[in-house]
């Protein structure tokens, strides 16, 4: 008996022994293989790239399940969202049957947690989502059709740490960016029917919906608990216990979302039972920012919202929202005026269905009094679908000055003037359309006076003398703005069309033609307005990806729907240090371009003309074109001051005087409105009465590699050029210049990349030659003729013509030249060249005996050539086709016992994994030798080729 306890114990040691090793190798071995299927699995099913940085397993600390944990993990899109990061996480973790593992035919998860995740959902103009990479069936090919997923999900939790999600849809205008996201589910998803439990927590909520910021920067909290209810026919989710909290706004939702095939259904009821006036201004930032804490407010406050019925590509449910404050006051403790006697009655209605005409929205009140100043605005909206009916009017009476005792302003900001606003609207769309204004009445204007603001978030005060709008049916006219800008003045009138349109019509067009004067305009002032924030403290943890901002999908687009002309007269300007003066032009928008057209001005010593357009009617391959027309310009000015002359002309920066230039340019754009190199067409023309050039590294360089002498710092007179860009290539049309005293054209091109290669063709004087050069070119010809012509220079031709090449980078070009050979052929022209004559007569004579006779046996050698070729051949070709054989061979055994392995795995995926391992490394092997016996055999072959070609080759 004893002896059977201890054995038992024995053998129950041994087995827990063995079970602590299985424990601690079975995360070793198995570790790449679930790696590998992991990143397979994914690969497998989306039109997406999965890439995992670590990966690490382990089960010790949650057994019976094992933990998969991917470190530095990314989800890239392909095709339109090429390079873009749909998902991109730091660590993901997930809890895994270890059972499965073993000896499931998949692998059951259970658990994903998810750490300081960056998800960038977009959707483009035309629907296409990046979300959307789960592929078809269409899409698979068979292998993946036939071949089983190895992953079963079956979570009971899952949770996201420290995330930041962003929602960009461009099909519908819509906007969302979530800060700092933590939430948690908790639910047995494999369940038909089960209670959900979430808890969000994010940081800052903003949500923009056409053009319109719902909220912004907005703290939320949500516990939301759901029951689950999953048939063949419906998924649903009825809310139970929740609260929503929007800064300081609670919420809760009542009733069920259910969706079925083709169609949602749902009725849903938003309970705001629980917020005050204050905690609904908190979601106004003017509010919420500045003294929320020490503001007292009164005033009740109703905030309801219902919405029921069918959802599909058709219809839309039925809603009714509205908000009503009465009686409501703010004030500050801290200030002396009080906001009184707000009143707000807001709404909006739609009974369901299709006919969106029915769509009402009403705002018959919303007043507010601070002190002596009021504030009315009324609004109601029929008919949205065919032909808006609206109705609207704006009436305020503000002493700008009084602000500050109602509402809490920024250190150093203030406010001074008077507003008067009195506009009425009331007609349809039609009617504007038409012209038919006797039925669209449109009343009223805007007028600011004496108006003066300053803020440390600007440069300069900002001031406006008087600014009048004046509203009719047809259009807004624009009588009078009379602005400062610090040292800046500018004044403008114009007429404003088809407002209304614009306003109310998905695709209305916005017309304007304005007048725009200044007497000064530091644009350099203007261009920096907003002062550079101070740079932020290094912190120790890494910053976020600022997802403020919707992501960049293209280039910059000139609206479909404004068509704007605005004439420019500007008496002085100050433009990154150039002033000009008398300028004058016409801007204009329209059909998706914008022109410059006829602007002049008086500027670097001379005048300069100016043209131009930016054309995006084809959105992703915008172009723009541009020229210009310089007369006396002074060209020092020009290459300090604008950037393209210098890349362009690189020798421009080291000349003086003054240039006449005619150039035009076209070219493609990139993403960030950069030209396209390769797409950059131009050509353009460039002339100076006189221009001195001094101390040019090139002229430097050709001085040096000829010897010649003074040509580097020279006057040019009436010098012309003209020159083209193409290919990224600025070409110069063959000119010809004086260098020195050495008549020269010159040709060639520099490239974009600052690359050059120029030719210059000189007409050298012989009295220009350096004796130092004669006399090196005697000491070649003596060595390698042993002729000693003693040449003068006298006895030379009068011109030596000279080709001078500069090619390479523009710092630092290689120069060449071939001015000694051109003196050596020189001096062989006077002297004769007796002994070359004498080797070609000889030369001319052994290689006819030679001619005559090999005709004789020329025929019997060829015959025996390729009689030993033909027989080298056959046996070559026997000799490989017999290693094809023996590698085929060795190929097929190595299939055989790779499938062999396969099958013997069965269908648990590990085992499968490690099986495909085993079974590939045997066919590699396989190839291996199989390649070797090929390659042995194609040696063979060649030797018996070489030894054949060499012993035809002793034939002659």
């Amino acid at each position: 008996m004893k002896k059977r306890i201890k054995k038992a114990l024995k053998w129950t040691g041994i087995s827990f022994l063995v079970m602590i090793l299985l424990l601690i190798l079975i995360p070793i071995v198995f570790k790449n293989q679930i790696k590998e299927m992991v990143v397979d699995e994914v690969n497998k099913n989306l039109n997406a790239e999965l890439t995992v940085g670590d990966f690490d397993l382990t089960f010790i600390s949650t057994f019976p399940n094992m933990t998969i944990e991917l470190y530095d993990t990314k989800l890239t899109g392909k095709d339109a969202f090429q390079d873009v990061d749909l998902v991109k996480m730091e660590k993901m973790t997930a809890h895994v049957g270890f059972w499965s593992v073993l000896f499931g035919e998949q692998i059951e998860v259970d658990e994903i947690h998810i750490d300081k995740p960056v998800i960038d959902i977009r959707i483009l103009e035309d629907g296409k989502a990046n979300y959307d990479i789960v592929k078809s069936d269409s899409e698979k090919t068979k292998e993946e059709m036939e071949e089983p997923s190895n992953f079963k999900l079956s979570l009971k939790e899952y949770s996201i740490t420290d995330g930041q999600i962003r929602y960009d849809d461009q099909l519908y205008d819509m906007f969302m960016v979530l800060h700092n996201l933590d939430h948690t589910g908790k639910g047995d998803l494999t369940a038909d029917k089960f209670n959900f439990e979430t808890v969000s927590d994010v940081e800052k909520c903003t949500y923009r919906m056409y053009g319109v910021n719902y909220l912004t920067e907005v703290k939320t909290d949500a516990k939301v608990n759901l029951l689950m209810e999953f048939t063949e026919k419906s998924s649903k989710f009825t809310f139970k216990d929740n609260k929503i909290k929007l800064n300081q706004v609670s919420c809760s939702l009542e009733g069920y979302y259910e969706m079925f095939e083709g169609y949602d259904n749902m009725d849903l009821k938003l309970d705001a039972s629980q917020t005050s006036f204050k905690d609904f201004l908190s979601l106004i930032p003017a509010f919420y920012r500045t003294g929320y804490e020490s503001m007292v407010s009164s005033g009740s406050l109703a905030l309801n919202g219902i919405l029921k019925g069918k959802m599909d590509d058709v219809n839309m449910p039925a809603w009714d929202f509205s908000l009503k404050v009465s009686k409501g006051g703010v004030n500050y403790k801290v200030l002396s005026g009080k906001i009184t006697n707000i009143k707000i009655d807001a709404g909006s209605k739609f009974p369901g269905g299709s006919d969106f005409n029915k769509i009402t929205v009403d705002i018959p009140e919303f007043h507010a009094e601070l002190g002596k100043n009021t504030l009315d605005v009324n609004l109601s909206m029929r008919n949205l679908e065919i032909d808006p009916l609206v109705t609207t009017g704006v009436h305020a009476n503000m002493d700008l000055t009084t602000i500050k005792d109602y509402i809490p302003l920024a250190k150093n900001e203030s406010y001074s003037g008077i507003l008067d606003a009195n506009v009425d609207l009331k007609g349809k769309m039609s009617s504007a359309e038409s012209g038919n204004y006797d039925e669209f009445d449109a009343k009223g204007m805007i007028d600011l006076q004496k108006m003066k603001y300053a803020s440390t978030t600007l440069t300069e005060d900002v001031s406006i003398s008087r600014m009048n709008i004046k509203f009719s049916p047809a259009q807004l006219e624009i009588t009078e703005l009379d602005a400062k800008l610090g040292a800046s003045d500018f004044q403008m009138k114009g007429l404003i069309s088809k407002y209304f349109e614009y306003l109310f019509k998905e695709d209305g067009q916005l017309a304007g033609k304005f007048d725009f004067s200044s007497t000064y305009l530091d644009l350099d002032a203007l261009m920096n307005v907003y002062p550079e924030s101070e740079p932020e403290k290094p912190v120790k943890k890494a910053s976020k990806k600022d997802f403020s901002a919707p992501a960049e999908s293209g280039p910059t687009l000139v609206p479909a729907n404004i068509d704007f002309e605005l004439n420019t007269a500007i008496s002085k300007a100050k433009y990154n240090g150039i002033i000009a003066n008398q300028i004058q032009g016409r801007t204009s928008i329209n059909n998706e371009v914008a022109t410059l057209k006829n602007f002049s001005m008086l500027a670097m010593g001379g005048r300069i003309g100016l043209d131009g357009s930016y054309d995006t009617r084809d959105h992703k391959n915008p172009k723009f074109d541009f020229s210009y027309h310089l007369k006396e310009v002074e060209i020092a000015e020009l290459t300090k001051n604008f950037l393209t002359v210098g890349k362009l002309a690189p020798i421009a920066q080291y000349a003086k005087g003054r240039i006449s230039s005619n150039f035009s340019m076209s070219s493609n754009l990139d993403d960030n409105l950069m030209p396209i190199l390769n797409s950059i067409s131009s050509n353009g023309d460039i002339s100076s009465r006189s221009l001195a050039i001094t101390d040019v590294p090139l002229l430097g360089k050709i001085e040096k590699a000829t010897q010649l002498k003074n040509i580097s710092n020279r006057t040019i007179d009436n010098f012309k050029a003209r020159f083209s860009v193409n290919d990224g290539k600025v070409m110069l049309t063959p000119f010809d210049v004086k260098l020195g005293k050495i008549p020269t054209k010159v040709s060639g091109y520099t490239t974009l990349e600052k690359e050059m290669n120029y030719k210059f063709a000189m007409d050298i004087p012989k009295e220009q030659i350096p004796e130092k050069l004669l006399k090196e070119v005697e000491k070649d010809l003596t060595m390698a003729n042993g002729l000693h012509p003693n040449i003068k220079v006298g006895e030379l031709p009068p011109n030596i013509k000279v080709n001078v090449f500069a090619i390479g980078d523009v710092k630092n070009p290689k120069i060449t030249t071939d001015l000694p050979d051109v003196l050596r052929q020189a001096v062989k022209d006077k002297v004769g060249n007796i002994i070359e004559d004498v080797k070609e007569t000889i030369r001319d004579s052994v290689q006819t005996i030679i001619d005559d006779k090999s005709e004789e046996i020329k025929a019997e050698i060829e015959a025996q050539k390729k009689k030993i070729l033909e027989d080298a051949q056959k046996r070559a070709d026997q000799v490989k086709a017999e290693g094809k054989r023996a590698a085929d061979a060795a190929r097929a055994e190595a299939e055989k016992i790779a499938q062999q392995m396969i099958e013997e795995a069965g269908n648990n995926p590990v085992k499968k994994k490690i099986a495909e391992a085993g079974a590939k490394k045997v066919r590699e092997e396989g190839e291996k030798k199989a390649i070797g016996i090929e390659n042995t055999a194609n040696q063979k072959a060649d030797e018996i080729m070489r030894k054949a070609n060499e012993q035809a080759n002793k034939l002659g």
